[in-house]
């Protein structure tokens, strides 16, 4: 891995304009485009329990297939939330379970748009009903930041 991983996690308090959050998702969604897949799929599949042909497909929606978003044909904007829950995933290490609702959602997201047709925004609202990604994800910050861990 070439690209540099910022040291502690970055939150509204030592990034308050979000500037270092964007910058370390454009670089983390950037390195994942230019990567080999293989080993990142390999080890989020061993990290997660899911299946490396779930986990090759979750990694092609997120980040190397292009989506109509808003009437473009377009990647994803880099989210540094998502770019931490990935880590997360590959590195083994303090997997949270907003990470695993994360595969759990994108995998829905993409079944009801390839199965149903669903434009990629209503597959989005559909699978945030069953997994809630940044639901949870704002419970699991808002509890780091009761117990000052951040």
């Amino acid at each position: 891995m070439n690209e540099i991983f910022i040291q502690g996690a970055l939150t509204d308090k030592n990034d308050p304009d979000g500037s270092r959050r964007r910058k370390h998702a454009e670089i983390f969604y950037a390195a994942r485009r230019n990567s080999q897949k293989a080993p990142w799929v390999k080890r989020i599949a061993q990290n997660s329990g899911m299946s490396e042909h779930f986990i090759s497909k979750i990694f092609d929606h997120i980040f190397i297939d292009k989506h109509d978003i808003y009437g473009e044909l377009r990647n994803f904007d880099p989210s540094y939330d998502m770019a931490e829950s990935f880590r997360r995933l590959y590195e083994g290490k303090d997997i949270q379970p907003h990470d695993l609702i994360l595969l759990k959602h994108e995998r829905l997201e993409l079944r009801l748009m390839q199965r149903y047709g669903c434009g990629q925004s209503a597959a989005h609202i559909l699978a945030s009903k069953k997994y809630n990604y940044a639901e949870n994800l704002r419970h699991w910050k808002k509890e780091r930041d009761f117990l000052g861990e951040t």
